[in-house]
């Protein structure tokens, strides 16, 4: 099939009159690239071709079947390779069209061919009809963009997590972070810690705030940082604002009683001179006290979100960790 007289004979002869009549015969080319997977080549093998349908990129793709067997899924196994063959168009024209890509098949069994050939004919019978809606239908987009948060506000579960997600990019989180508190609130009155936990991590990464102070106190706000079991809020900005927040960092250590700090200031001290050691002693602590509980945190919110189905890169996103290192938090 690679004979310029014999392409144009087969195609003139096997293809459908409108799709015939489309394509400049004159623009035909045989490409190099062959979509099968290696395991399948010695049952079957292809040929693309690449002309001008309408005057515009497309291909001819032709499937040639010579297993003794025929295959079930073979609807299925040429979109697989027509899709390939767009990837490929896409990535080397850098355009944002897609080439019309015609497939046929021939097949050299030994037996006549008694599988179906229509693709929606390998869904349950009584799914095609919406397998065809998915397929022909322009896909069901949910713009935030374009979504009220006082119509999100009516869903707590789904709308708290949407109303982060369209304000994750504000110039100022701050604002929105105090707006949110009071679903916050509602959701650890049902118990909902593990949840609010993916939240307020979500924001702490990627939010923007010059007020990491104020995005502090109103975290206070909640049981859960009030009482210890939540301190990633304040170890993601240390670390996205490091300089500020080492500083902040201080005043509220001795404001709020960051103990470990004050005893090592004390305790260095009596060895060093009381205001050298209380310095260095509250920077270490706080130091310290940082590294620990951002890394027992990173792991458990990367637990938490693994318990709830999240995607890796999400999780990797929101607690710094590698997806090999929350791979290891399944075992």
């Amino acid at each position: 099939m690679t004979n310029p007289k014999v392409i144009q004979e087969f195609f003139h002869k096997n293809l459908p009159d409108h799709v015939r009549e489309s394509i400049d015969f004159s623009s035909i080319q045989l490409q190099k690239e062959s979509h099968i997977d290696d395991k399948l080549k010695s049952q079957i093998s292809d040929l693309l071709y690449k002309m001008d349908f309408n005057g515009k990129p497309g291909f001819l793709y032709l499937l040639i079947e010579h297993a003794s067997k025929t295959h079930p899924l073979l609807p299925f196994r040429l979109l697989k390779y027509m899709t390939g063959i767009m990837e490929d168009h896409i990535r080397t024209t850098k355009s944002r069209e897609l080439p019309l890509v015609y497939p046929l098949v021939l097949y050299t069994g030994k037996m006549p061919y008694t599988y179906t050939l229509d693709f929606f004919d390998l869904f349950p019978e009584n799914e095609r009809e919406i397998a065809k809606q998915t397929f022909f239908s322009p896909y069901h987009l949910i713009d935030l963009t374009q979504k009220s948060d006082e119509e999100l506000r009516n869903y707590l579960w789904y709308g708290t997590m949407a109303r982060v997600l369209k304000h994750i990019h504000d110039a100022d989180i701050l604002p929105f972070f105090k707006s949110i508190m009071e679903a916050l609130k509602f959701l650890e009155a049902q118990g909902e810690e593990s949840y609010i936990k993916i939240i307020m991590t979500y924001m702490a990464k990627l939010g923007e705030t010059p007020h990491q102070e104020d995005l502090y106190k109103i975290a206070m706000e909640l049981d859960i940082v009030e009482e210890n079991k939540f301190m990633t809020l304040v170890e993601y900005i240390r670390e996205k604002f490091s300089e500020d927040i080492l500083q902040q960092g201080v005043q509220q250590g001795l404001e709020q009683g960051v103990q470990q700090g004050l005893e090592q200031g004390v305790q260095q001290g009596l060895e060093q001179g009381v205001q050298q050691g209380l310095e260095q002693g509250v920077q270490q602590g706080l130091e310290k006290g940082f590294a620990e509980g951002a890394e027992k945190s990173k792991t458990e919110i990367a637990r938490n979100m693994l318990s709830m189905g999240m995607d890796l890169g999400v999780i990797s996103s929101a607690t710094g960790l590698s997806n090999q290192e929350i791979k290891r938090l399944t075992h």
